[in-house]
């Protein structure tokens, strides 16, 4: 019998070769531990912008003082793009502070008036500005303006208890006067104390130098007087323990920045043959003139800011001597 023929077998076609693209190239060695694609190196996968934008305003804030917190070195940038605050945000935002800090007194027998909101009007023009309002909101004010009477000895708490809690809120009310005080200076100096250390902190007077550089001349005479009435206010209309505690932070440089402005107006009126309105002028003499009524703690320099402003610029308002008010 004959064979029947062998049937041929399939040839095998030659394997064929991977495709070796650059993108298929990132990739595997980004399986393999390799380098990172191009898109993942440059960030341009991810829209930050985009996510922010989508963010609830509330979150914001969050996210930017984390980033400011782990990269410490980006504080002077932010705060160089922060716009200026105007007068009165700044002086809602002390304002605020103060309420918080004289809330947080634990009297019992007393009340102490807390100054409304100084800010009452526009500055009208150059000289504009009004005298701010005086006066609680709310409450009564049962002592002469600058002489409060402390509650501790009629409550019964011990001082030492009483500081403990309001520490926290005198150090708020601190870093809110020192925050806005450079948008608003004429002063040379910027040696600022950190909020809770008896000597200036090198990044915070770096800071507000550079703050005080940027917007300087910035800040019209009656605004910065509006801001050094409302912040002074706020301190004399505190309980006496509450100053205490307040004043060796602030009183120097709150003194430093009254004179500064005292320069300012001589300045421009003396040397530069500059004028104010009338108006402008009065409210400051009333201002000045309540302010220098304050005692205790060393609020009484007061006086001498007001008998330093009469002897230099009060004959705008006819008043060339020194009066006893």
């Amino acid at each position: 019998m004959e064979r029947s023929p062998t049937p041929e077998r399939p040839k095998r076609a030659a394997p064929k070769r991977a495709r070796t693209t650059p993108a298929s190239i990132a990739a595997l060695k980004d399986a393999r531990g390799g380098q990172p694609s191009s898109n993942a190196a440059d960030g341009n996968d991810v829209d930050v912008g985009l996510l922010l934008a989508s963010l609830p305003r509330e979150t914001l804030l969050p996210v930017l003082t984390s980033l400011i917190t782990a990269h410490p070195s980006l504080k002077a940038s932010v705060l160089s793009l922060i716009p200026r605050p105007t007068l009165e945000t700044a002086i809602q935002a002390i304002e605020k502070s103060a309420r918080k800090l004289l809330d947080a007194f634990p009297y019992s027998n007393a009340t102490f008036g807390v100054p409304g909101p100084p800010f009452n009007g526009g500055m009208g023009g150059f000289g504009g500005g009004r005298s701010p309002a005086f006066g609680g909101i709310g409450v009564a004010r049962p002592a002469p303006f600058g002489q409060t009477s402390d509650s501790s000895q009629s409550s019964g708490m011990r001082e030492e208890y009483i500081l403990s809690r309001l520490r926290p809120h005198v150090q708020d009310f601190v870093s809110a006067c020192f925050s806005y005080l450079p948008y608003f200076s004429y002063s040379e100096s910027t040696s600022l104390a950190e909020p809770g250390t008896a000597h200036p902190a090198p990044h915070v007077q770096s800071h507000a130098s550079a703050l005080q550089s940027q917007h300087k001349d910035k800040s019209h005479p009656s605004e910065t007087f509006l801001l050094l009435q409302a912040l002074t206010s706020h301190i004399i209309l505190q309980p006496p323990l509450t100053q205490s505690a307040l004043l060796p932070q602030l009183l120097p440089r709150l003194l430093s920045e009254w004179k500064a402005w005292v320069d300012r107006v001589d300045h421009v009126v003396n040397r530069e043959g500059g004028m104010f309105g009338h108006e402008t002028v009065r409210s400051w003499e009333r201002g000045l003139d309540d302010l220098a009524q304050a005692k205790g703690n060393g609020l009484e320099a007061m006086r001498e800011v007001r008998d330093q402003w009469v002897s230099r610029v009060g004959w705008l308002v006819g008043r060339q001597q020194m009066e006893e008010h």
